[in-house]
């Protein structure tokens, strides 16, 4: 059977991922990206569910090589200023059951690792102009291409979603959140083996380990204001101020309700190009990392790849709305006042907490 040909836009996590499992099954893979070099960002996690696509869809090579750039996250503490310590939830159990635990990776390395992976260069300064549901990508320099399939995995702005929209319809971004991030060397500063959150009057704050003794923080916060850490709790204020400016990154992210179906003829999405979450459970690149399992196992499944897109959109829906969903139920709880959230989460039973917090994580069926 002769593979589909493929053009993927866009070459953040989703979109590399993705490259990287069609070309091992021999399809013809062009990945277009719209910046002049690899944008760098700060940190992500990746979960077991995450993972598990990788090695099911990419291979052990691909698994292996994302893995060699993670530092893995083997306990979650939630600190109130008020309570001190609510409570502790530890993810022995995911590497007891999946072979993994979570994982704090910076994206600039993670990245690196799946253009290695990819099996084709990235065409940076490649803008889109726009797509059509035939199969043809028109680029802004008036580069024609074509392709049997195409894939926008270009962001929550995608290009390629709004050529599949009626004129005048808007991207529909909803719930701005705005933060403040940094990667630092934390030293002597903290040393925890897992991730801790802070919550306080000032919002939610969070720290996480990555490889070479750093540690990834964020801080809920107007991005107009550079961060102090005035407000938090001691070490969150040293981590702030021990972040070299040049690793200082100001971040919004937002959510669009998930529709059940985001393509057209030869032509679907992946990641938040298709379904923007909030990051309050860690599981944007997460979706993305799924997105792009799922579909290259169908594209490798179906004779007809347009049939592949459509079953994939079709596997897909019930997954996305249910971490929407999840996200901005963490978002609400998040924004409950001080005292009624530290109290329901000081008397959560820890089965439950665990559960909350690590549902998202698990991996789908056909992966674990």
């Amino acid at each position: 059977m002769s593979r589909p040909s493929v053009i993927i836009v866009g070459s953040g996590v989703g979109g590399l991922a993705l490259a990287g499992m069609l070309t091992r099954q021999g399809c013809e893979v062009v990945v277009l990206e719209r910046a002049a070099e690899r944008r760098d960002g700060l940190a992500i996690t990746i979960w077991p569910n995450a993972l598990r696509a990788i090695r099911r869809s990419g291979g052990e090579d691909m698994y292996e090589a994302v893995l060699k750039v993670c530092e893995p996250i083997h306990s979650a503490r939630m600190f109130s200023q008020s309570r001190g310590r609510l409570a502790t939830i530890d993810l022995g159990f995911l590497t007891h059951r999946y072979g993994v635990t979570g994982q704090g990776a910076t994206r600039a390395e993670l990245l690196d690792a799946l253009i290695a992976q990819a099996g084709v260069p990235v065409r940076f300064g490649a803008e889109v102009d726009r797509v059509g549901t035939d199969g043809t990508v028109v680029l802004t320099d008036g580069e024609t291409l074509r392709a049997d399939l195409v894939v926008g995995a270009d962001g929550v702005g995608s290009t390629v979603r709004r050529s599949l929209l009626p004129p005048g319809q808007g991207d529909g971004r909803e719930n701005p959140l705005e933060s403040w991030q940094g990667v630092v060397d934390r030293g002597g500063i903290w040393d925890a083996g897992g991730a801790d959150f802070h919550f306080g009057p000032l919002g939610t704050c969070g720290i996480m380990p990555l490889t070479g003794n750093r540690a990834y923080w964020f801080v809920d916060g107007s991005i107009r204001t550079p961060p102090t850490g005035r407000g938090w709790p001691d070490v969150v204020r040293e981590l702030v101020a021990a972040t070299p400016p040049e690793q200082l990154f100001p971040g919004q992210a937002w959510d669009r309700r998930p529709v059940r179906h985001w393509g057209r003829g030869r032509v679907t999405l992946l990641g938040d190009a298709a379904h923007p979450i909030l990051p309050t459970i860690g599981q944007g690149a997460c979706m993305a990392l799924e997105d792009a399992g799922v579909l290259a196992a169908r594209i490798a499944q179906d004779p007809d790849p347009v049939n592949a897109l459509r079953r994939y959109e079709d596997d897909r829906y019930p997954r996305v709305e249910g971490h929407f969903k999840k996200a901005r139920g963490m978002l609400r709880m998040r924004g409950l006042p001080g005292a009624v959230r530290d109290r329901v989460l000081a008397v959560l039973p820890d089965r439950t907490i665990t559960r909350m917090f690590t549902d998202s994580a698990l991996p789908l069926p056909e992966f674990s």
